[in-house]
């Protein structure tokens, strides 16, 4: 991972500096940090009967939840007035309960999605328009949109709509009314590249405050993830290899995750975390699939780090996207008429992933004698690191 200094200057008038750096170790906390982490799938139904499925309770522990949300009840025409009550309710309780929120919308969690989606694109069409307006309503709290509405589990695949120009007409419309702020997801990176029309990842940031092209903002989820050499059938034909690459330059821009499944020796710990970083992964499933949880909880991370000792499984969590950790730390005085303190801190990150968000920084400095603490911000991209 790349170590980057990091400055700042006060240019307040600085009388006598005293300093003794402190010995720096990483901290081997579980940190919860925006965008990133372990998640849950809360499911709703939308209805005209009761109420959509669970309400939010305010105790959620997790980083990340993700929403899914089920149609199958609207497949022969728009949704209703009380079932966009409802996803207002939802989005408004879950909102507010510290989680950053993943949404998936879909018709089918049987594996059979011929036998609820809509028998019209236009139908899907109408429910995009629909959901989209209320989403954006909440779009400081959601993180990204998984899918395209189609396919068993919502997933892609299995569907009447899942050939190339329904797809790329469902994810282009998409693109057009889910705020641009809100990342976007697909299954593999050949519906990535066959929706985008690229055959690369772009070389720049999305700027996720006005709709650019789909590719800057349209990430991955995989819910086959080491669960054999193509990961269930996410790479196709094409070698594993070519698309780990291909994630590895993508994935610095947009999100990647999904689920675990299967005890196979991709999935042992010592393997399974290469393939993390490689392609950048920055929220899992907390719950699935338990045979490869338990297989990293019981296995001991052994590597000559600060976290040699402990299991796998919170390895694999306190590394899920960014993690920065501060290797050194100096103080200069500078000039002499008008001195001034040069901070100068190495940061290194040492998660999967790195942030897909600007973040802000800043030095706070506490005064010993008085307790009083100043603030001193620092103009640096967190994306980059």
């Amino acid at each position: 991972m790349p170590v980057q200094p990091w400055h700042a200057l006060l240019s307040r008038r600085a009388g006598p500096v005293a300093f003794t750096p402190q010995a720096l170790a990483e901290s081997t906390a579980v940190l919860r940090n925006p965008d990133q982490g372990f998640y849950r799938i809360v499911p709703y139904t939308l209805n005209e009967e009761g109420a959509a499925g669970p309400a939010c309770g305010g105790g959620y522990p997790l980083p990340l939840v993700l929403l899914e949300v089920n149609l199958r009840n609207y497949r022969t025409g728009p949704l209703s007035d009380r079932a966009l009550g409802q996803l207002a309710d939802l989005l408004h309780g879950w909102a507010g309960s510290g989680a950053r929120l993943l949404l998936r919308f879909l018709y089918d969690w049987d594996g059979v999605a011929k036998a609820w989606e809509p028998e019209s694109l236009s139908t899907i069409l109408t429910h995009m328009d629909q959901v989209g307006k209320i989403v954006n309503r909440y779009e400081a709290a959601v993180h990204l949109v998984q899918g395209v509405f189609v396919g068993s589990w919502g997933e892609m695949h299995g569907s009447a709509f899942t050939d190339d120009a329904s797809l790329k007409t469902l994810a282009l419309h998409l693109h057009e009314v889910i705020a641009p702020s809100i990342y976007l997801c697909v299954r593999t990176p050949a519906q990535w590249r066959m929706i985008t029309g690229q055959s690369d990842a772009p070389s720049d940031r999305p700027a996720l405050r006005e709709r650019g092209p789909i590719a800057h903002r349209l990430g991955l989820f995989n819910d086959g993830m080491l669960g054999s050499a193509s990961d269930l059938g996410t790479y196709g034909t094409t070698t594993r290899e070519e698309e780990l690459a291909f994630q590895n330059r993508l994935c610095r821009f947009v999100p990647n995750g999904g689920e675990v499944v299967h005890d196979t020796p991709f999935s042992a710990l010592m393997a399974a975390v290469p393939y993390l970083k490689t392609i950048h992964v920055s929220y899992l499933n907390a719950d699935y699939d338990p045979t490869v949880l338990q297989k990293w909880s019981r296995t001991i991370w052994n590597a000559e780090d600060a976290f040699s000792g402990c299991d796998g499984l919170t390895y694999v969590q306190a590394h899920l996207g960014y993690r920065y950790t501060a290797r050194a730390f100096t103080l200069q005085k500078q000039g002499v008429l008008s001195p001034r303190l040069t901070f100068r801190l190495t940061l290194e990150n040492t998660g999967f992933s790195n942030a897909l968000r600007p973040l802000t920084g800043a030095f706070l400095l506490r005064n010993a004698r008085t307790g009083e603490t100043r603030r001193a911000p620092v103009a640096f991209d967190f994306r980059t690191l």
